[in-house]
Order: structure tokens, then C-alpha cells, then sequence
């Protein structure tokens, strides 16, 4: 009987055993779950304590996983990674994994993180959260590859998913493919319509991808998730787009186009202030690119004092405007520093900063720093370069520009002969290169050789597209007017100025034609001393005034003038003046001149005076012309009453900018009878010019007969005089179109007279040229002479100088 009872007492500790540990389980799960229930309703920090406690007291593995998800939730990563310090992999379940992967990546633990996804790929491949994480992980560590290879798997497990589309989103926003962020986009939105957040996101990224039309769509379809400042952002970036194409395609009205949207924009009340910064850096931009200069430089110099040193690329603007300015030094500063801070830039192949540069250089006649800038530039440019497909060679553009820039510069620093002969190689490398005409027309004009200028320009347009022959046709008008073809050419010119598109070539344009317009006053003063061959009188005083008004649509112009003589004389005092009206008449290749008037003093009578030009080529000219009670009679005369008529003729030749003269004949018939005959001859040549250094010759002859008769003026038999002048010049530079120029002058002849033999002659002389282009500009110059009167050497002191000022 008491056996029995033994016999089941391990059977009945058993069970007790299991009740046991029934009912602690069951105590366990109650806590936990109530500790969980705590954190839904709003109290995650004590449910996360009691968690805590409750794990570290029975190690139970539903615990930690419930208190992983809670520190998890709670951003607390350290912390949830740290609450099994000893466990491994697969000591935790597919969800802890999960979530401690997610946690090491938040905590930027990328190495921890993607062990922690594989492992759970590894246990259970079909647990898509670990492909996901694994392609989340890859794309933070730039292992785009394995990150794509990751999405493909999850997208295999779990189909297309909104978190995998995010993925994949992310994915391409790293790897900048934003044609396939956009897909991404649209199908998150696609899937849920009412995502503002994505739909902001696909706004943004149709904006920056240049889809205007589609991101205000998405706006207009969606009016309550956008604001008015997204709204104005919108118009920011269209008018953007707008600059940069209208710049790059060279369309001004696009360029306009996206000014206005861009006023738009800064004149609204609800820009917000970073907007407006960006919006008035980019008007800059379009400003200066539509020659704009004053407007983009006050606008540069205000936002450079407001945030400090500008963007590069506003920078670039501001220099481009210095220059078109007649700035030409700051704009160096500017070039200078961008290539400093981005040397590539200098050569980049679509817009060269050293362009620029080199125009500047120029500009402010830095030659030699010009010349250094292309021989630095064309060692780094090959002659051909690979296209964009980098399978073929092509002609390298900047290697062809820098040629072409090297002839400019050589013709601009006194080597025109030089650089037409270079240009002429390259013609014959490529007749067709309508730029090469261009260039050479360019060329020509500055050579004085109009006619044949517009002959290149004309070549050049007809192998230009009609929306390039701009420079080309301006270039034509500018011969035209510059040779004296005015009839025509300035209503084309004033259509050219009205149509054409912004251009350095349609400035110019506007600026010669302004400053051949206008009216001007011409003002020369001589003093000297002496009686020889050159002067009239001892203490001789000249002076001539000229008005010309401003000039009409045919290039005529009406002028008055005042011609003054004072001179001493036996101690007497002789006095002459002469008030002269007249017009100039353009009838190109003929110009007309034709002039009235009456004396005053010595010369109390009436004056005229006709003279015909005409301009059979660029380089021959004919002069015709009759005066009669001329201005040049000598004040001696005038005081015995007596006057003179002239006649004169002249052929001049212009061989280049280097070589000029002319022959003439003059007759004079004074009313004593004697009629002076007198032939005359010079030739002046640039014998060196380069840069600021030039050097110039005159050989002149005169020859002179007169009657016989008795005359108180100066009246040899026969006389003649032959010479020359070599001239040494030196340019100072002072601003754009700006210079001093200082010459120094000496001259060495021999004068003959009948009857009194022959005597040298030689001169000396120091000279002022103040170039205060293009409204004044003033000279002056003393010299010393030796001259001979009737046998007798003379030391003659001769004082010049003059002013011409436009009324612009």
C-alpha cells in the first residue's frame, strides 16, 4: 500500500515541474505584452524600461525582439544594437535581424549592417526585407552594381512594392540616372496619389531634368500640395533654361525671354529671399549676355557687396560686361582669378575662358601679355581631337581659333603686312572657311582698303548660314560709311541696328555711325618767328576754327569757318580774318566742297573757294580745287592791296597703313601780275611700328617760279627744297581708346634759291597727342628750325597745337 505512492512521486514532481514553468511562460508573455500594449498607446520610454528589465531578468527571446522593434522605433540604435552584446546572427530572429540591419545602417554602421541582411538572406531567402536592405546598404557604400543586383531579388520575392520603388528611387538618385529617378516617381505617385511628399519630389526632379511643361502639370493637377512659392520657383527655373539655351543657340529673344520671367520672379511680394539671390545672379548672366553692360555690372557690384564674392559663373558675366564697358583692366583681374581657381576652363573646348582674356589683353594694349596667353594656349591644343563619341578625329575648334587669333593680334600690333600674309596661307589650306573672309575683310578695313574689304565680306556671307552673316554684313556697312558710301547704307545700317542680334560687330555698328554723325569743332593755333621760306611774317600768329555739323543720311554736312592772321611786319602790326560758310556734298566716289565768306581787316573782300575729290579706288585720289581771294595770301601782300587767286590739283596714293603720298601742282595769281607756279611731292612711311613703338620717315620736295616783279612779300625767281623728317613715336595707353602719345622729330634738308644759292635746313621738334577718344582730343608740339630767306639762315621757334571735339 505505501509503495504505490513512492512509485509515482517522480511522475507528480514532473508535473509539478510543467505547471511551473507553464505558468512563468504565461506570467512572461502577460508582462511583455502589456509592456508592448503600454508603448502603442503612447508611452514607449517606461515600456522600453520595463522591457529592458524584464529581458535581463529571463534572457527571454520574444522580449528582446519586442524590445529591439521599441528601440528601434525610437531612433535608438546604439542602444538596440548593445541589448544582446554576445549574440550572434543566428541567434535572432528573421524580424530582429531586420531590424538591427536597419538600426547598424541609421547608426552608419554600413559593414554591420549588410553582415546583419545577409545573414538573414542566407537563413531565409524569401524574407524580402533582407534584399532590401542589402540594396539600401550597397547604394550608402557606392556599390551600385551589387545594389542593383540586390533589387532584382527583392523585386523576385516581393513584386513591385512602394518600398521597393523607393529603393530603386534612391538607387538612381546616387547614381544621378534621373531619367530613371523620374520613372520611379511617377509610379509612387501612380500608386498614391494623395503622396505629397513624392509629388513634391517628382516636381523638383521635372524641374531640374528641364520638363517645365511637365512639372506644371503636376503643379496645376495638384494645386492645394503646391505653394505660390513653388510656384515662383517654377518660373526661376524655365528662366533659366530660357538663358542657358538662348546663350548656347545664340537666340537673344530666348535670352529675353527668360529676363522677363526672371523679373517676374523678383518682383513678386512672395519670393522668398534665397530665390531672389539666385534669380538676380542669373539676370546678371542674361543681362551682360544681351549687352547690357551698365544694367549687369550696378547689379554685380550690389550683390557682391550684399553676399560676398560672386559665383564663377556670374563672375564670368561681370567680366564679359567690364569689357564691353571699355574696362578692359578689371576685367583682366576677373579672367585671371576664374582660370586661376579652374585652369581647365581656360581651354574648354565649347567657351574658352583665354578668349575672353585675350580680348581684354588686347583691349588694354597688354600685346605682349596677349601673345604670351597664345603661345600658352596653342602648346596645349592639339590640331585634331577626338569627337564626342571619341572614335574619330576631328579638327580641334580651339587650335583653328587661336591661329585666327594670332593673325589679329599681329595685324593690331602694327604688323598688318605681316598677318595678311599669314591669313593668305590659311586660305589656301581652306578657301572655303567663310571666317577666314571674314577676317580677312576685318583685316583689310583696318588697312584702309575699303573697297576690297567689302569684297571679302561679301564672300564670306555667301558661304555663311543666314543666321551667322551678321558680322559679315556689319563688317560691309562699315567699309561702306567708312569709305564715304552713305547714300544706302545708312538705312540699311539703321535696319542692321534695329533687327540684328546683340553683337560686339552691331556695337560697333552703332558707334561709328554715331561718331561719323557728328558734329565737331576743329581748332589749330601756329606760332612761329621768322621770315624764311615757311612763315609770312616775323611773330607770326595763326589760328583756323572749324564747325562741321553733324552729317545727314547721304553724308553731307554743312560747315563754318574763321580763319585768322596776325603778323609783324617793319614794326607794323598786320591783321587778316576771313568767316567762311559752306557744305560739304557726298556724292561717293565724288565729294564736292564748296565755300563762301568775306575778309576782314587786311582782306576786306569777297571770298570762295571750290574743290572737288574723287576716290577711284582704295588706294588713288584727285584733288581739284580753285580759291578764289584764297585765305593763304600773304599778310604783306594784303597790307599793298593786292590779293591772290589759287589753283591747285593733286593725285595722292595710299599704298597701305604703312605708306602714303602725293604730288600736286599749285598756281597762285596775285593781282601784281605775279603768277606763282609751284609743284610739290611727299611720301610719308612707317618705317617700324610695333606695339607701342613706331618710327616714321617724310622725304618731301618742293619746287617754286615766279614772276619778276616787286613784291614786299616773299617772292624768290625760282626756289626749291627737298627734305625729310624721321619721327620717333611712343604710345602710353591710358584707358580703352585712351592713349598719350609723345613724338620726337628731326629733319635735315637742303633749300635752293636762284641768285642766292643753296643753304641746309633742319628741324627739331617735341610733340603731345592726347587721345581722349571718342569725344576729344588735343595735341600740341614746339619746334626749332633753321630756314633760309633770300640766302640769310634763320633760327624760326614754331609753336602748334590743336583740338578736335565731337559733340556725341
Amino acid at each position: 500500500m505505501h509503495g504505490h505512492p513512492r512509485a509515482l512521486l517522480p511522475i507528480y514532481l514532473l508535473a509539478c515541474l510543467s505547471v511551473d514553468t507553464v505558468y512563468g511562460q504565461t506570467t512572461i508573455n502577460a508582462q511583455r505584452e502589456a509592456l508592448v500594449l503600454e508603448a502603442r498607446h503612447g508611452a514607449p520610454g517606461p515600456s522600453i524600461d520595463g522591457l529592458q528589465s524584464l529581458y535581463y531578468r529571463t534572457q527571454n527571446s520574444r522580449v528582446r525582439e519586442d524590445l529591439i522593434a521599441l528601440l528601434v522605433r525610437a531612433t535608438r540604435y546604439e542602444d538596440a544594437l548593445a541589448v544582446c552584446s554576445a549574440c550572434q546572427p543566428q541567434d535572432y530572429s528573421d524580424s530582429e535581424l531586420a531590424n538591427l540591419g536597419g538600426a547598424a545602417r541609421s547608426a552608419g554602421d554600413y559593414p554591420k549592417a549588410l553582415s546583419l541582411f545577409q545573414s538573414l538572406t542566407y537563413r531565409s531567402p524569401t524574407y524580402a526585407e533582407g534584399w532590401l536592405g542589402q540594396a539600401l546598404v550597397h547604394t550608402d557604400m557606392a556599390n551600385y552594381t551589387l545594389a542593383d543586383i540586390a533589387l532584382q531579388q527583392y523585386s523576385q520575392v516581393a513584386g513591385t512594392t512602394t518600398a521597393g520603388l523607393e529603393a530603386k528611387g534612391y538607387l538612381a538618385a546616387k547614381t544621378m540616372n534621373a531619367v530613371q529617378e523620374l520613372q520611379v516617381r511617377q509610379a509612387l505617385v501612380e500608386q498614391d496619389p494623395a503622396n505629397t511628399s513624392e509629388l513634391q519630389a517628382l516636381y523638383r526632379l521635372a524641374v531640374g531634368l528641364g520638363a517645365s511643361s511637365a512639372a506644371r502639370n503636376i503643379m496645376q493637377d495638384n494645386p492645394t500640395v503646391f505653394s505660390e512659392s513653388d510656384r515662383l520657383w517654377l518660373i526661376y527655373y524655365e528662366a533659366v533654361t530660357d538663358i542657358r539655351l538662348g546663350i548656347h543657340t545664340d537666340q537673344p529673344p530666348r535670352t529675353r525671354s527668360g529676363l522677363a520671367q526672371l523679373n517676374q520672379v523678383l518682383d513678386s511680394p512672395a519670393v522668398p529671399q534665397e530665390l531672389v539671390k539666385l534669380a538676380e545672379y542669373d539676370k546678371v548672366v542674361a543681362l551682360a549676355q544681351l549687352r547690357h553692360f551698365s544694367e549687369a555690372e550696378v547689379l554685380a557690384v550690389r550683390l557682391q557687396h550684399q553676399h560676398g564674392p560672386l559665383p564663377s559663373y556670374v563672375s564670368r558675366a561681370r567680366a564679359y560686361a567690364l569689357n564691353g564697358l571699355g574696362r578692359p583692366d578689371e576685367a583682366i583681374a576677373l579672367y585671371e582669378g576664374l582660370i586661376q581657381q579652374t585652369p581647365q576652363r581656360g581651354s574648354d573646348p565649347d567657351d574658352p575662358l583665354n578668349e575672353g582674356l585675350f580680348y581684354s589683353y588686347t583691349d588694354a594694349q597688354r600685346f605682349r601679355d596677349a601673345d604670351r596667353l597664345l603661345a600658352s594656349w596653342r602648346a596645349s591644343e592639339p590640331e585634331q581631337r577626338w569627337d564626342f563619341t571619341q572614335t574619330t578625329r576631328i579638327n580641334n575648334p580651339n587650335y583653328q581659333k587661336v591661329l585666327l587669333l594670332d593673325v589679329l593680334l599681329t595685324a593690331w600690333r602694327g604688323q598688318a603686312g605681316l598677318a595678311s600674309e599669314r591669313l593668305a596661307n590659311y586660305q589656301d589650306q581652306a578657301p572655303g572657311d567663310p571666317y577666314l573672309w571674314q577676317v580677312k575683310g576685318d583685316i583689310e578695313r583696318d588697312r584702309g582698303w575699303q573697297r576690297k574689304a567689302e569684297v571679302s565680306y561679301l564672300r564670306a556671307t555667301e558661304l555663311l548660314s543666314p543666321d551667322q552673316q551678321d558680322a559679315a554684313r556689319h563688317g560691309m556697312l562699315l567699309a561702306n560709311l567708312e569709305r564715304g558710301q552713305w547714300k544706302g547704307t545708312t538705312t540699311a545700317a539703321a535696319q542692321e541696328i534695329a533687327e540684328a542680334k546683340p553683337s560686339a560687330t552691331r556695337d560697333e555698328l552703332v558707334r561709328t555711325l554715331r561718331e561719323l554723325r557728328a558734329p565737331q569743332l576743329t581748332n589749330s593755333v601756329t606760332r612761329s618767328e621768322g621770315q624764311g621760306s615757311g612763315t609770312q611774317a616775323s611773330r607770326e600768329w595763326r589760328y583756323d576754327v572749324l564747325l562741321e555739323g553733324p552729317r545727314n543720311t547721304s553724308g553731307s554736312r554743312a560747315f563754318a569757318q574763321r580763319i585768322g592772321q596776325y603778323g609783324k611786319f617793319d614794326d607794323t602790326n598786320l591783321y587778316a580774318a576771313y568767316d567762311i560758310a559752306g557744305y560739304e556734298w557726298n556724292l561717293h566716289p565724288a565729294t564736292i566742297k564748296f565755300a563762301a565768306g568775306h575778309g576782314a581787316q587786311l582782306n576786306n573782300n569777297f571770298m570762295a573757294s571750290v574743290e572737288l575729290r574723287y576716290a577711284a579706288s582704295d588706294h588713288l585720289t584727285t584733288t581739284l580745287g580753285i580759291e578764289l581771294n584764297t585765305p593763304d595770301t600773304p599778310l604783306r601782300a594784303l597790307r599793298d592791296g593786292i590779293n591772290a587767286d589759287r589753283y591747285r590739283g593733286e593725285i595722292a596714293y595710299r599704298h597701305d597703313e604703312r605708306g602714303a603720298g602725293a604730288i600736286g601742282l599749285m598756281v597762285t595769281d596775285f593781282e601784281d601780275n605775279n603768277l606763282r607756279q609751284s609743284v610739290y611731292g611727299y611720301w610719308n612711311q612707317t618705317l617700324y611700328h610695333l606695339d607701342r613703338w613706331q618710327i616714321n620717315g617724310e622725304v618731301y620736295t618742293t619746287t617754286s617760279r615766279n614772276d619778276e616783279v616787286e613784291a614786299s612779300y616773299f617772292n624768290p625767281r625760282r626756289d626749291a627744297n627737298l627734305g625729310g623728317v624721321l619721327s620717333l613715336n611712343y604710345e602710353l595707353p591710358l584707358d580703352y581708346r585712351q592713349s598719350f602719345i609723345q613724338t620726337l622729330s628731326l629733319g635735315s634738308g637742303r633749300y635752293w634759291q636762284e641768285d642766292n644759292g643753296s643753304e641746309n635746313t633742319w628741324s627739331l621738334g617735341y610733340e603731345h597727342q592726347w587721345q581722349l577718344a571718342p569725344t576729344f582730343n588735343i595735341e600740341y608740339g614746339i619746334f626749332r628750325e633753321r630756314s633760309v630767306y633770300d640766302g640769310t639762315p634763320e633760327y624760326d621757334n614754331r609753336i602748334e597745337a590743336s583740338f578736335i571735339w565731337r559733340f556725341l
